[in-house]
């Protein structure tokens, strides 16, 4: 059983970056409506580890402040899995702490640096804690 979905059952708190994790982008906005209804910053459509690893699309949700990952690809190899990295509710600081993505994004080991960045931002995500069906299955 993965992870998220072990915390889940346990009801232990889903407050932690690591456990901000979806199976599709549809279950990531359906766990908090707000996240349909507001407009998205793009951050980069190209943020790999490898050269030939896959690819992810960075967004920043400005009604929530999440800063997040949506893997690109078929399901069957984790494509459409969405991961929090972040929440910060300024825009101007989001550009300030990822300074330079433009030149990064798309270079191999570009995904190793829009985490650490992310990071930076907020040792904790503090989103509103998804629902557990939304987790789960």
């Amino acid at each position: 059983m993965p992870r998220i979905e072990r915390l889940a059952r346990r009801g232990a708190s889903t407050r932690f970056a690591a456990t901000h994790r979806y199976r599709s982008i549809a279950r990531f906005y359906a766990a908090d409506p707000r996240r349909g209804a507001s407009r998205e910053r793009d951050v980069g459509l190209l943020w790999r580890d490898a050269a030939d690893g896959p690819l992810h699309r960075a967004a920043w949700v400005c009604d929530t402040g999440e800063l997040y990952l949506v893997r690109l690809g078929p399901s069957e190899e984790g494509g459409g899995e969405v991961e929090v990295l972040a929440t910060v509710d300024d825009g101007e600081r989001l550009e300030r702490a990822l300074e330079g993505w433009r030149e990064r994004c798309g270079a191999p080991r570009s995904l190793t640096w829009l985490r650490e960045r992310a990071r930076r931002l907020s040792g904790r995500v503090r989103v509103a804690t998804p629902s557990v069906t939304a987790l789960a299955s």
